[in-house]
């Protein structure tokens, strides 16, 4: 989903580290961070956003900061799409790469304050802090020289309008489910699957307001899968840990006529059978053709259209494929990684 919303980031509260597996040969530590934040620029930091940084083996120079689409939180960068492979996080960690991933404020472990006090450029906001905190190494991790935003819809909406506003803090951004051609007819048709909060079983004790939404049953099986190539029990998983989401006023999506301002390397990555995309879907090359016109030539764009696949790509089982490509991307365009 799309939206936008503002934020100021004002300090991070690391809470105490766990040892997960990443992936073969590497040893990754990860740990909660709780940031204090401030929902208006100058205002008082009365919120919270989660996240989890997980720091490979070594001294990464490079950090990927993991922002999750509309009603999904930081899970959906540990989602495996193939239960026998690693997750996005898992695979960048063994690169040599520390990521990231956050809940934005209203969704997951963050803070959940009225829908009204939402801003446009909330999440913006609190994102550019974020990277500001990462690279003075105020996150419970070293100072990291470069930051790479990679966002999955929504989160590649915010992504790249960050990137555009503030060229100079970004050193590369990996887009993902988002284009220059929404379906918008699709959007429509999606709005019915989506509800009050509170009407929710799952949500109806939060005391949320109505500005608070979430899916209802189902919606992310049909909307979000190619199901040819997803399991059935990632499908259940997925719908078991959503979020709610609020939408601030004004429109969501901002226009890649923005994009060329970008001046940070550019990875574009979509599937093959996304519903919410109109535009480009047949190949890689016709997706770059698509999406080039709307970039400078600092952006050195790259893009992949992942086959098989739908919206989530990281829920499907061809989510390795596009993993390891963004992983030989990031080593060639961003580099930084922990050796």
């Amino acid at each position: 989903m799309r939206i936008a919303a503002a934020a100021a980031l004002l300090a991070l509260i690391s809470i105490p580290t766990t040892t997960i597996p990443a992936a073969a040969n590497a040893a990754t530590t990860c740990r909660t961070v709780s940031a204090k934040v401030a929902m208006t620029a100058g205002g008082a930091a009365d919120q919270r956003v989660a996240g989890t940084l997980c720091l490979p083996r070594g001294r990464a120079a490079s950090v990927q900061l993991l922002i999750p689409g509309g009603f999904y939180g930081q899970a959906y960068w540990q989602m495996r799409g193939d239960r026998r492979r690693p997750s996005f996080v898992e695979t960048m960690t063994a690169a040599g790469y520390a990521t990231l991933a956050i809940d934005r404020l209203g969704t997951g472990a963050s803070s959940y304050p009225p829908s009204a006090r939402f801003q446009q450029d909330t999440h913006q906001i609190v994102i550019r802090q974020l990277i500001r905190q990462l690279r003075e190494g105020r996150l419970g991790g070293p100072r990291f020289a470069k930051v790479v935003l990679v966002g999955h819809s929504l989160g590649s909406t915010l992504a790249r309008t960050l990137a555009a506003a503030h060229p100079a803090e970004v050193d590369g951004v990996i887009l993902t489910g988002e284009s220059s051609v929404p379906n918008e007819a699709a959007f429509e048709q999606m709005g019915a699957g989506i509800y009050r909060a509170a009407d929710d079983p799952r949500f109806a004790d939060r005391g949320l307001d109505d500005g608070y939404l979430t899916t209802r049953p189902g919606l992310r099986a049909t909307w979000f899968y190619h199901r040819p190539n997803a399991d059935p029990e990632v499908i259940a998983a997925d719908e078991a840990a959503k979020t709610t989401d609020v939408f601030p006023p004004g429109d969501s999506y901002t226009p890649p006529s923005i994009n060329k301002s970008i001046q940070a390397p550019v990875l574009i990555v979509n599937g093959e059978h996304d519903k919410l995309l109109a535009g480009a879907r047949s190949s890689s090359a016709a997706l770059r053709s698509q999406e080039a016109p709307f970039y400078g030539p600092r952006a050195r764009l790259e893009a992949i259209v992942v086959p098989g696949t739908g919206h989530v790509l990281n829920a499907h089982r061809t989510a390795p494929r596009w993993f390891a490509q963004a992983r030989e991307w990031a080593d060639r365009r961003v580099g930084g990684a922990a050796r």
